[in-house]
C-alpha cells in the first residue's frame, strides 16, 4: 500500500495555471448559472445537491436563509422557503422529499413538490452536516459542538423519522457521508474523522489531526481542522478536505493514510469523486475547481508538490459545495457570489458514447421483443 509522504514547503509556491479548453477531456462545461442567494456577492450558497433522478437541484443559502429547488434542464426555480437562519446543508430523500439543516438547530423535511414542511426536529445547537442513505432509510445530521461534543443523530426515514441512535463525535460534526452500499457512515469535523459501521453503529475507523509538535511544517493544531468528506464510488477510500488547503485520503481496508497533499494553501470546502473513481475534484476558497487523477494521488513516486492537475476550471467565486448527479455526467457547484451553477462533466473515457449506444439499443431491442415487433 502507498506510503504517506510529508508535504514540503514548495507545495505553497506559485504554480502554473492550466484550464481545460472546450475540446479537452476530462473537463467541465458550464450550462447555466442562477442566483440562489438574493444578495449576490454579499450572499453565499452553502449547498447544492441533485435529486436521485437528476431532474432537480436543491440549494441552501447563508445570508437570505432560503431553501430553493431548481429544475436541472433549464434552471427554473420551482419553489423557495425562507427560514429564520442560515442553511448549512440540504439533501434529497429519494425524489419525493427534501431536507435541510440550519443554524437555528432545526432539521426540516419538505415535500419536494410543494415545499411544505412535513417533519422537523430541534437540536441543541446549529447543524452543519446532513446526508440521506442511498437506500432512503437513514437521514443523518451532524451538530455543532456543545461541551466539546458534536452529536450525530440517525433518523429512520421509513418510520416517521424516528430517532434511532445518537453517535458521539469529538468537536463539531461538520459533514457526514455514506458509502455507496450504506454500510459505513463517515463523520468529520474539527480534529477528528470517525467512520461508523451502520450494522451496529460501532466505530470502524478513527483518525485524528496530528499534534503540532509532531508536524512542525503544518503549524499549530488549533489552526487546522477537518471540513468535509466523500467516499470513493468503490468504497475503498475516504477523501477528507481540511483548512489551509489540505486534502487527506484514507484507505478503508487498511486504515492507512495514503496521501496528504496541499496545492492551494486555501481552505478546502468540498471534494467530489468522478463516478468511475478515476478523478478527485477539490475546491474551496480559491477560484478554480482542481481535478486530480486518482492513480497519480496513489503513486508513491509522485511527490506532493509534483502531483499534476488533470484539469483546472476557473470559477466566478469560491466554492462551498459541489455534487455529481447519479450518472456522473452532470455537476453542480454552490458559490460564495450567491450563484448555483450547472456543468456537464466530460470524462476521458473514449468508449463512453459507443457503450451508451449499445445500452440504448439493448433496451430498445428488449422492448421490441416484448411487443412482438421486429428490430433491425
Amino acid at each position: 500500500m502507498t506510503t504517506f509522504k510529508f508535504l514540503v514547503a514548495s507545495a505553497f509556491t506559485a504554480c502554473s495555471f492550466t484550464a481545460a479548453s472546450a475540446d479537452e477531456k476530462p473537463g467541465l462545461n458550464q450550462v447555466w448559472s442562477r442566483l440562489a442567494d438574493v444578495y449576490g456577492e454579499l450572499g453565499s450558497v452553502e449547498t447544492a445537491e441533485f435529486s436521485p433522478d437528476s431532474k432537480y437541484i436543491v440549494t441552501g443559502t447563508k445570508f437570505d436563509y432560503s431553501v430553493r429547488v431548481f429544475r436541472t434542464v433549464d434552471g427554473e426555480q420551482m419553489w423557495e422557503r425562507t427560514l429564520p437562519q442560515e442553511i448549512e446543508r440540504a439533501a434529497w430523500i429519494g425524489n419525493g422529499q427534501v431536507s435541510s439543516v440550519s443554524e437555528d438547530g432545526l432539521l426540516r423535511v419538505f415535500d419536494a413538490r410543494t415545499g411544505e414542511v412535513i417533519f422537523s426536529y430541534q437540536h441543541q445547537n446549529g447543524i452543519d452536516g446532513l446526508v440521506a442513505s442511498h437506500d432512503q432509510r437513514w437521514l443523518v445530521t451532524g451538530q455543532e459542538r456543545v461541551d466539546g461534543i458534536g452529536p450525530v443523530r440517525v433518523f429512520d426515514a421509513t418510520n416517521d423519522y424516528e430517532l434511532v441512535t445518537t453517535l458521539e463525535h469529538i468537536g463539531t460534526s461538520n459533514e457526514v457521508d455514506f458509502t455507496s452500499d450504506d454500510s459505513l457512515l463517515a463523520v468529520v469535523g474539527d480534529f477528528q474523522v470517525r467512520v461508523f459501521d451502520t450494522s451496529d453503529w460501532s466505530v470502524a475507523h478513527e483518525w485524528n489531526l496530528p499534534d503540532a509538535e509532531d508536524n512542525p511544517v503544518f503549524g499549530p493544531r488549533n489552526k487546522l481542522g477537518f471540513i468535509n468528506c466523500k467516499f470513493s464510488p468503490d468504497d475503498k477510500y475516504l477523501a477528507v478536505g481540511a483548512t489551509q488547503g489540505f486534502v487527506y485520503i484514507y484507505d478503508l481496508e487498511t486504515g492507512e493514510l495514503v496521501r496528504r497533499f496541499n496545492k492551494s494553501g486555501q481552505k478546502t470546502e468540498t471534494v467530489a469523486w468522478s463516478l468511475d473513481g478515476s478523478h478527485l475534484l477539490v475546491a474551496g476558497h480559491g477560484y478554480t475547481i482542481d481535478a486530480y487523477r486518482v492513480e497519480d494521488l496513489l503513486d508513491d513516486d509522485i511527490r506532493n508538490d509534483s502531483i499534476p492537475y488533470a484539469f483546472r476550471t476557473k470559477v466566478s467565486d469560491a466554492l462551498e459545495y459541489m455534487d455529481f448527479n447519479a450518472l456522473g455526467t452532470l455537476f453542480v457547484s454552490a458559490h460564495q457570489d450567491g450563484t448555483v451553477q450547472l456543468w456537464t462533466y466530460m470524462s476521458d473515457d473514449p468508449t463512453i458514447n459507443s457503450r451508451r449506444h449499445r445500452e440504448v439499443r439493448r433496451i430498445q431491442d428488449e422492448a421490441a421483443a416484448d411487443t412482438g415487433l421486429r428490430t433491425n
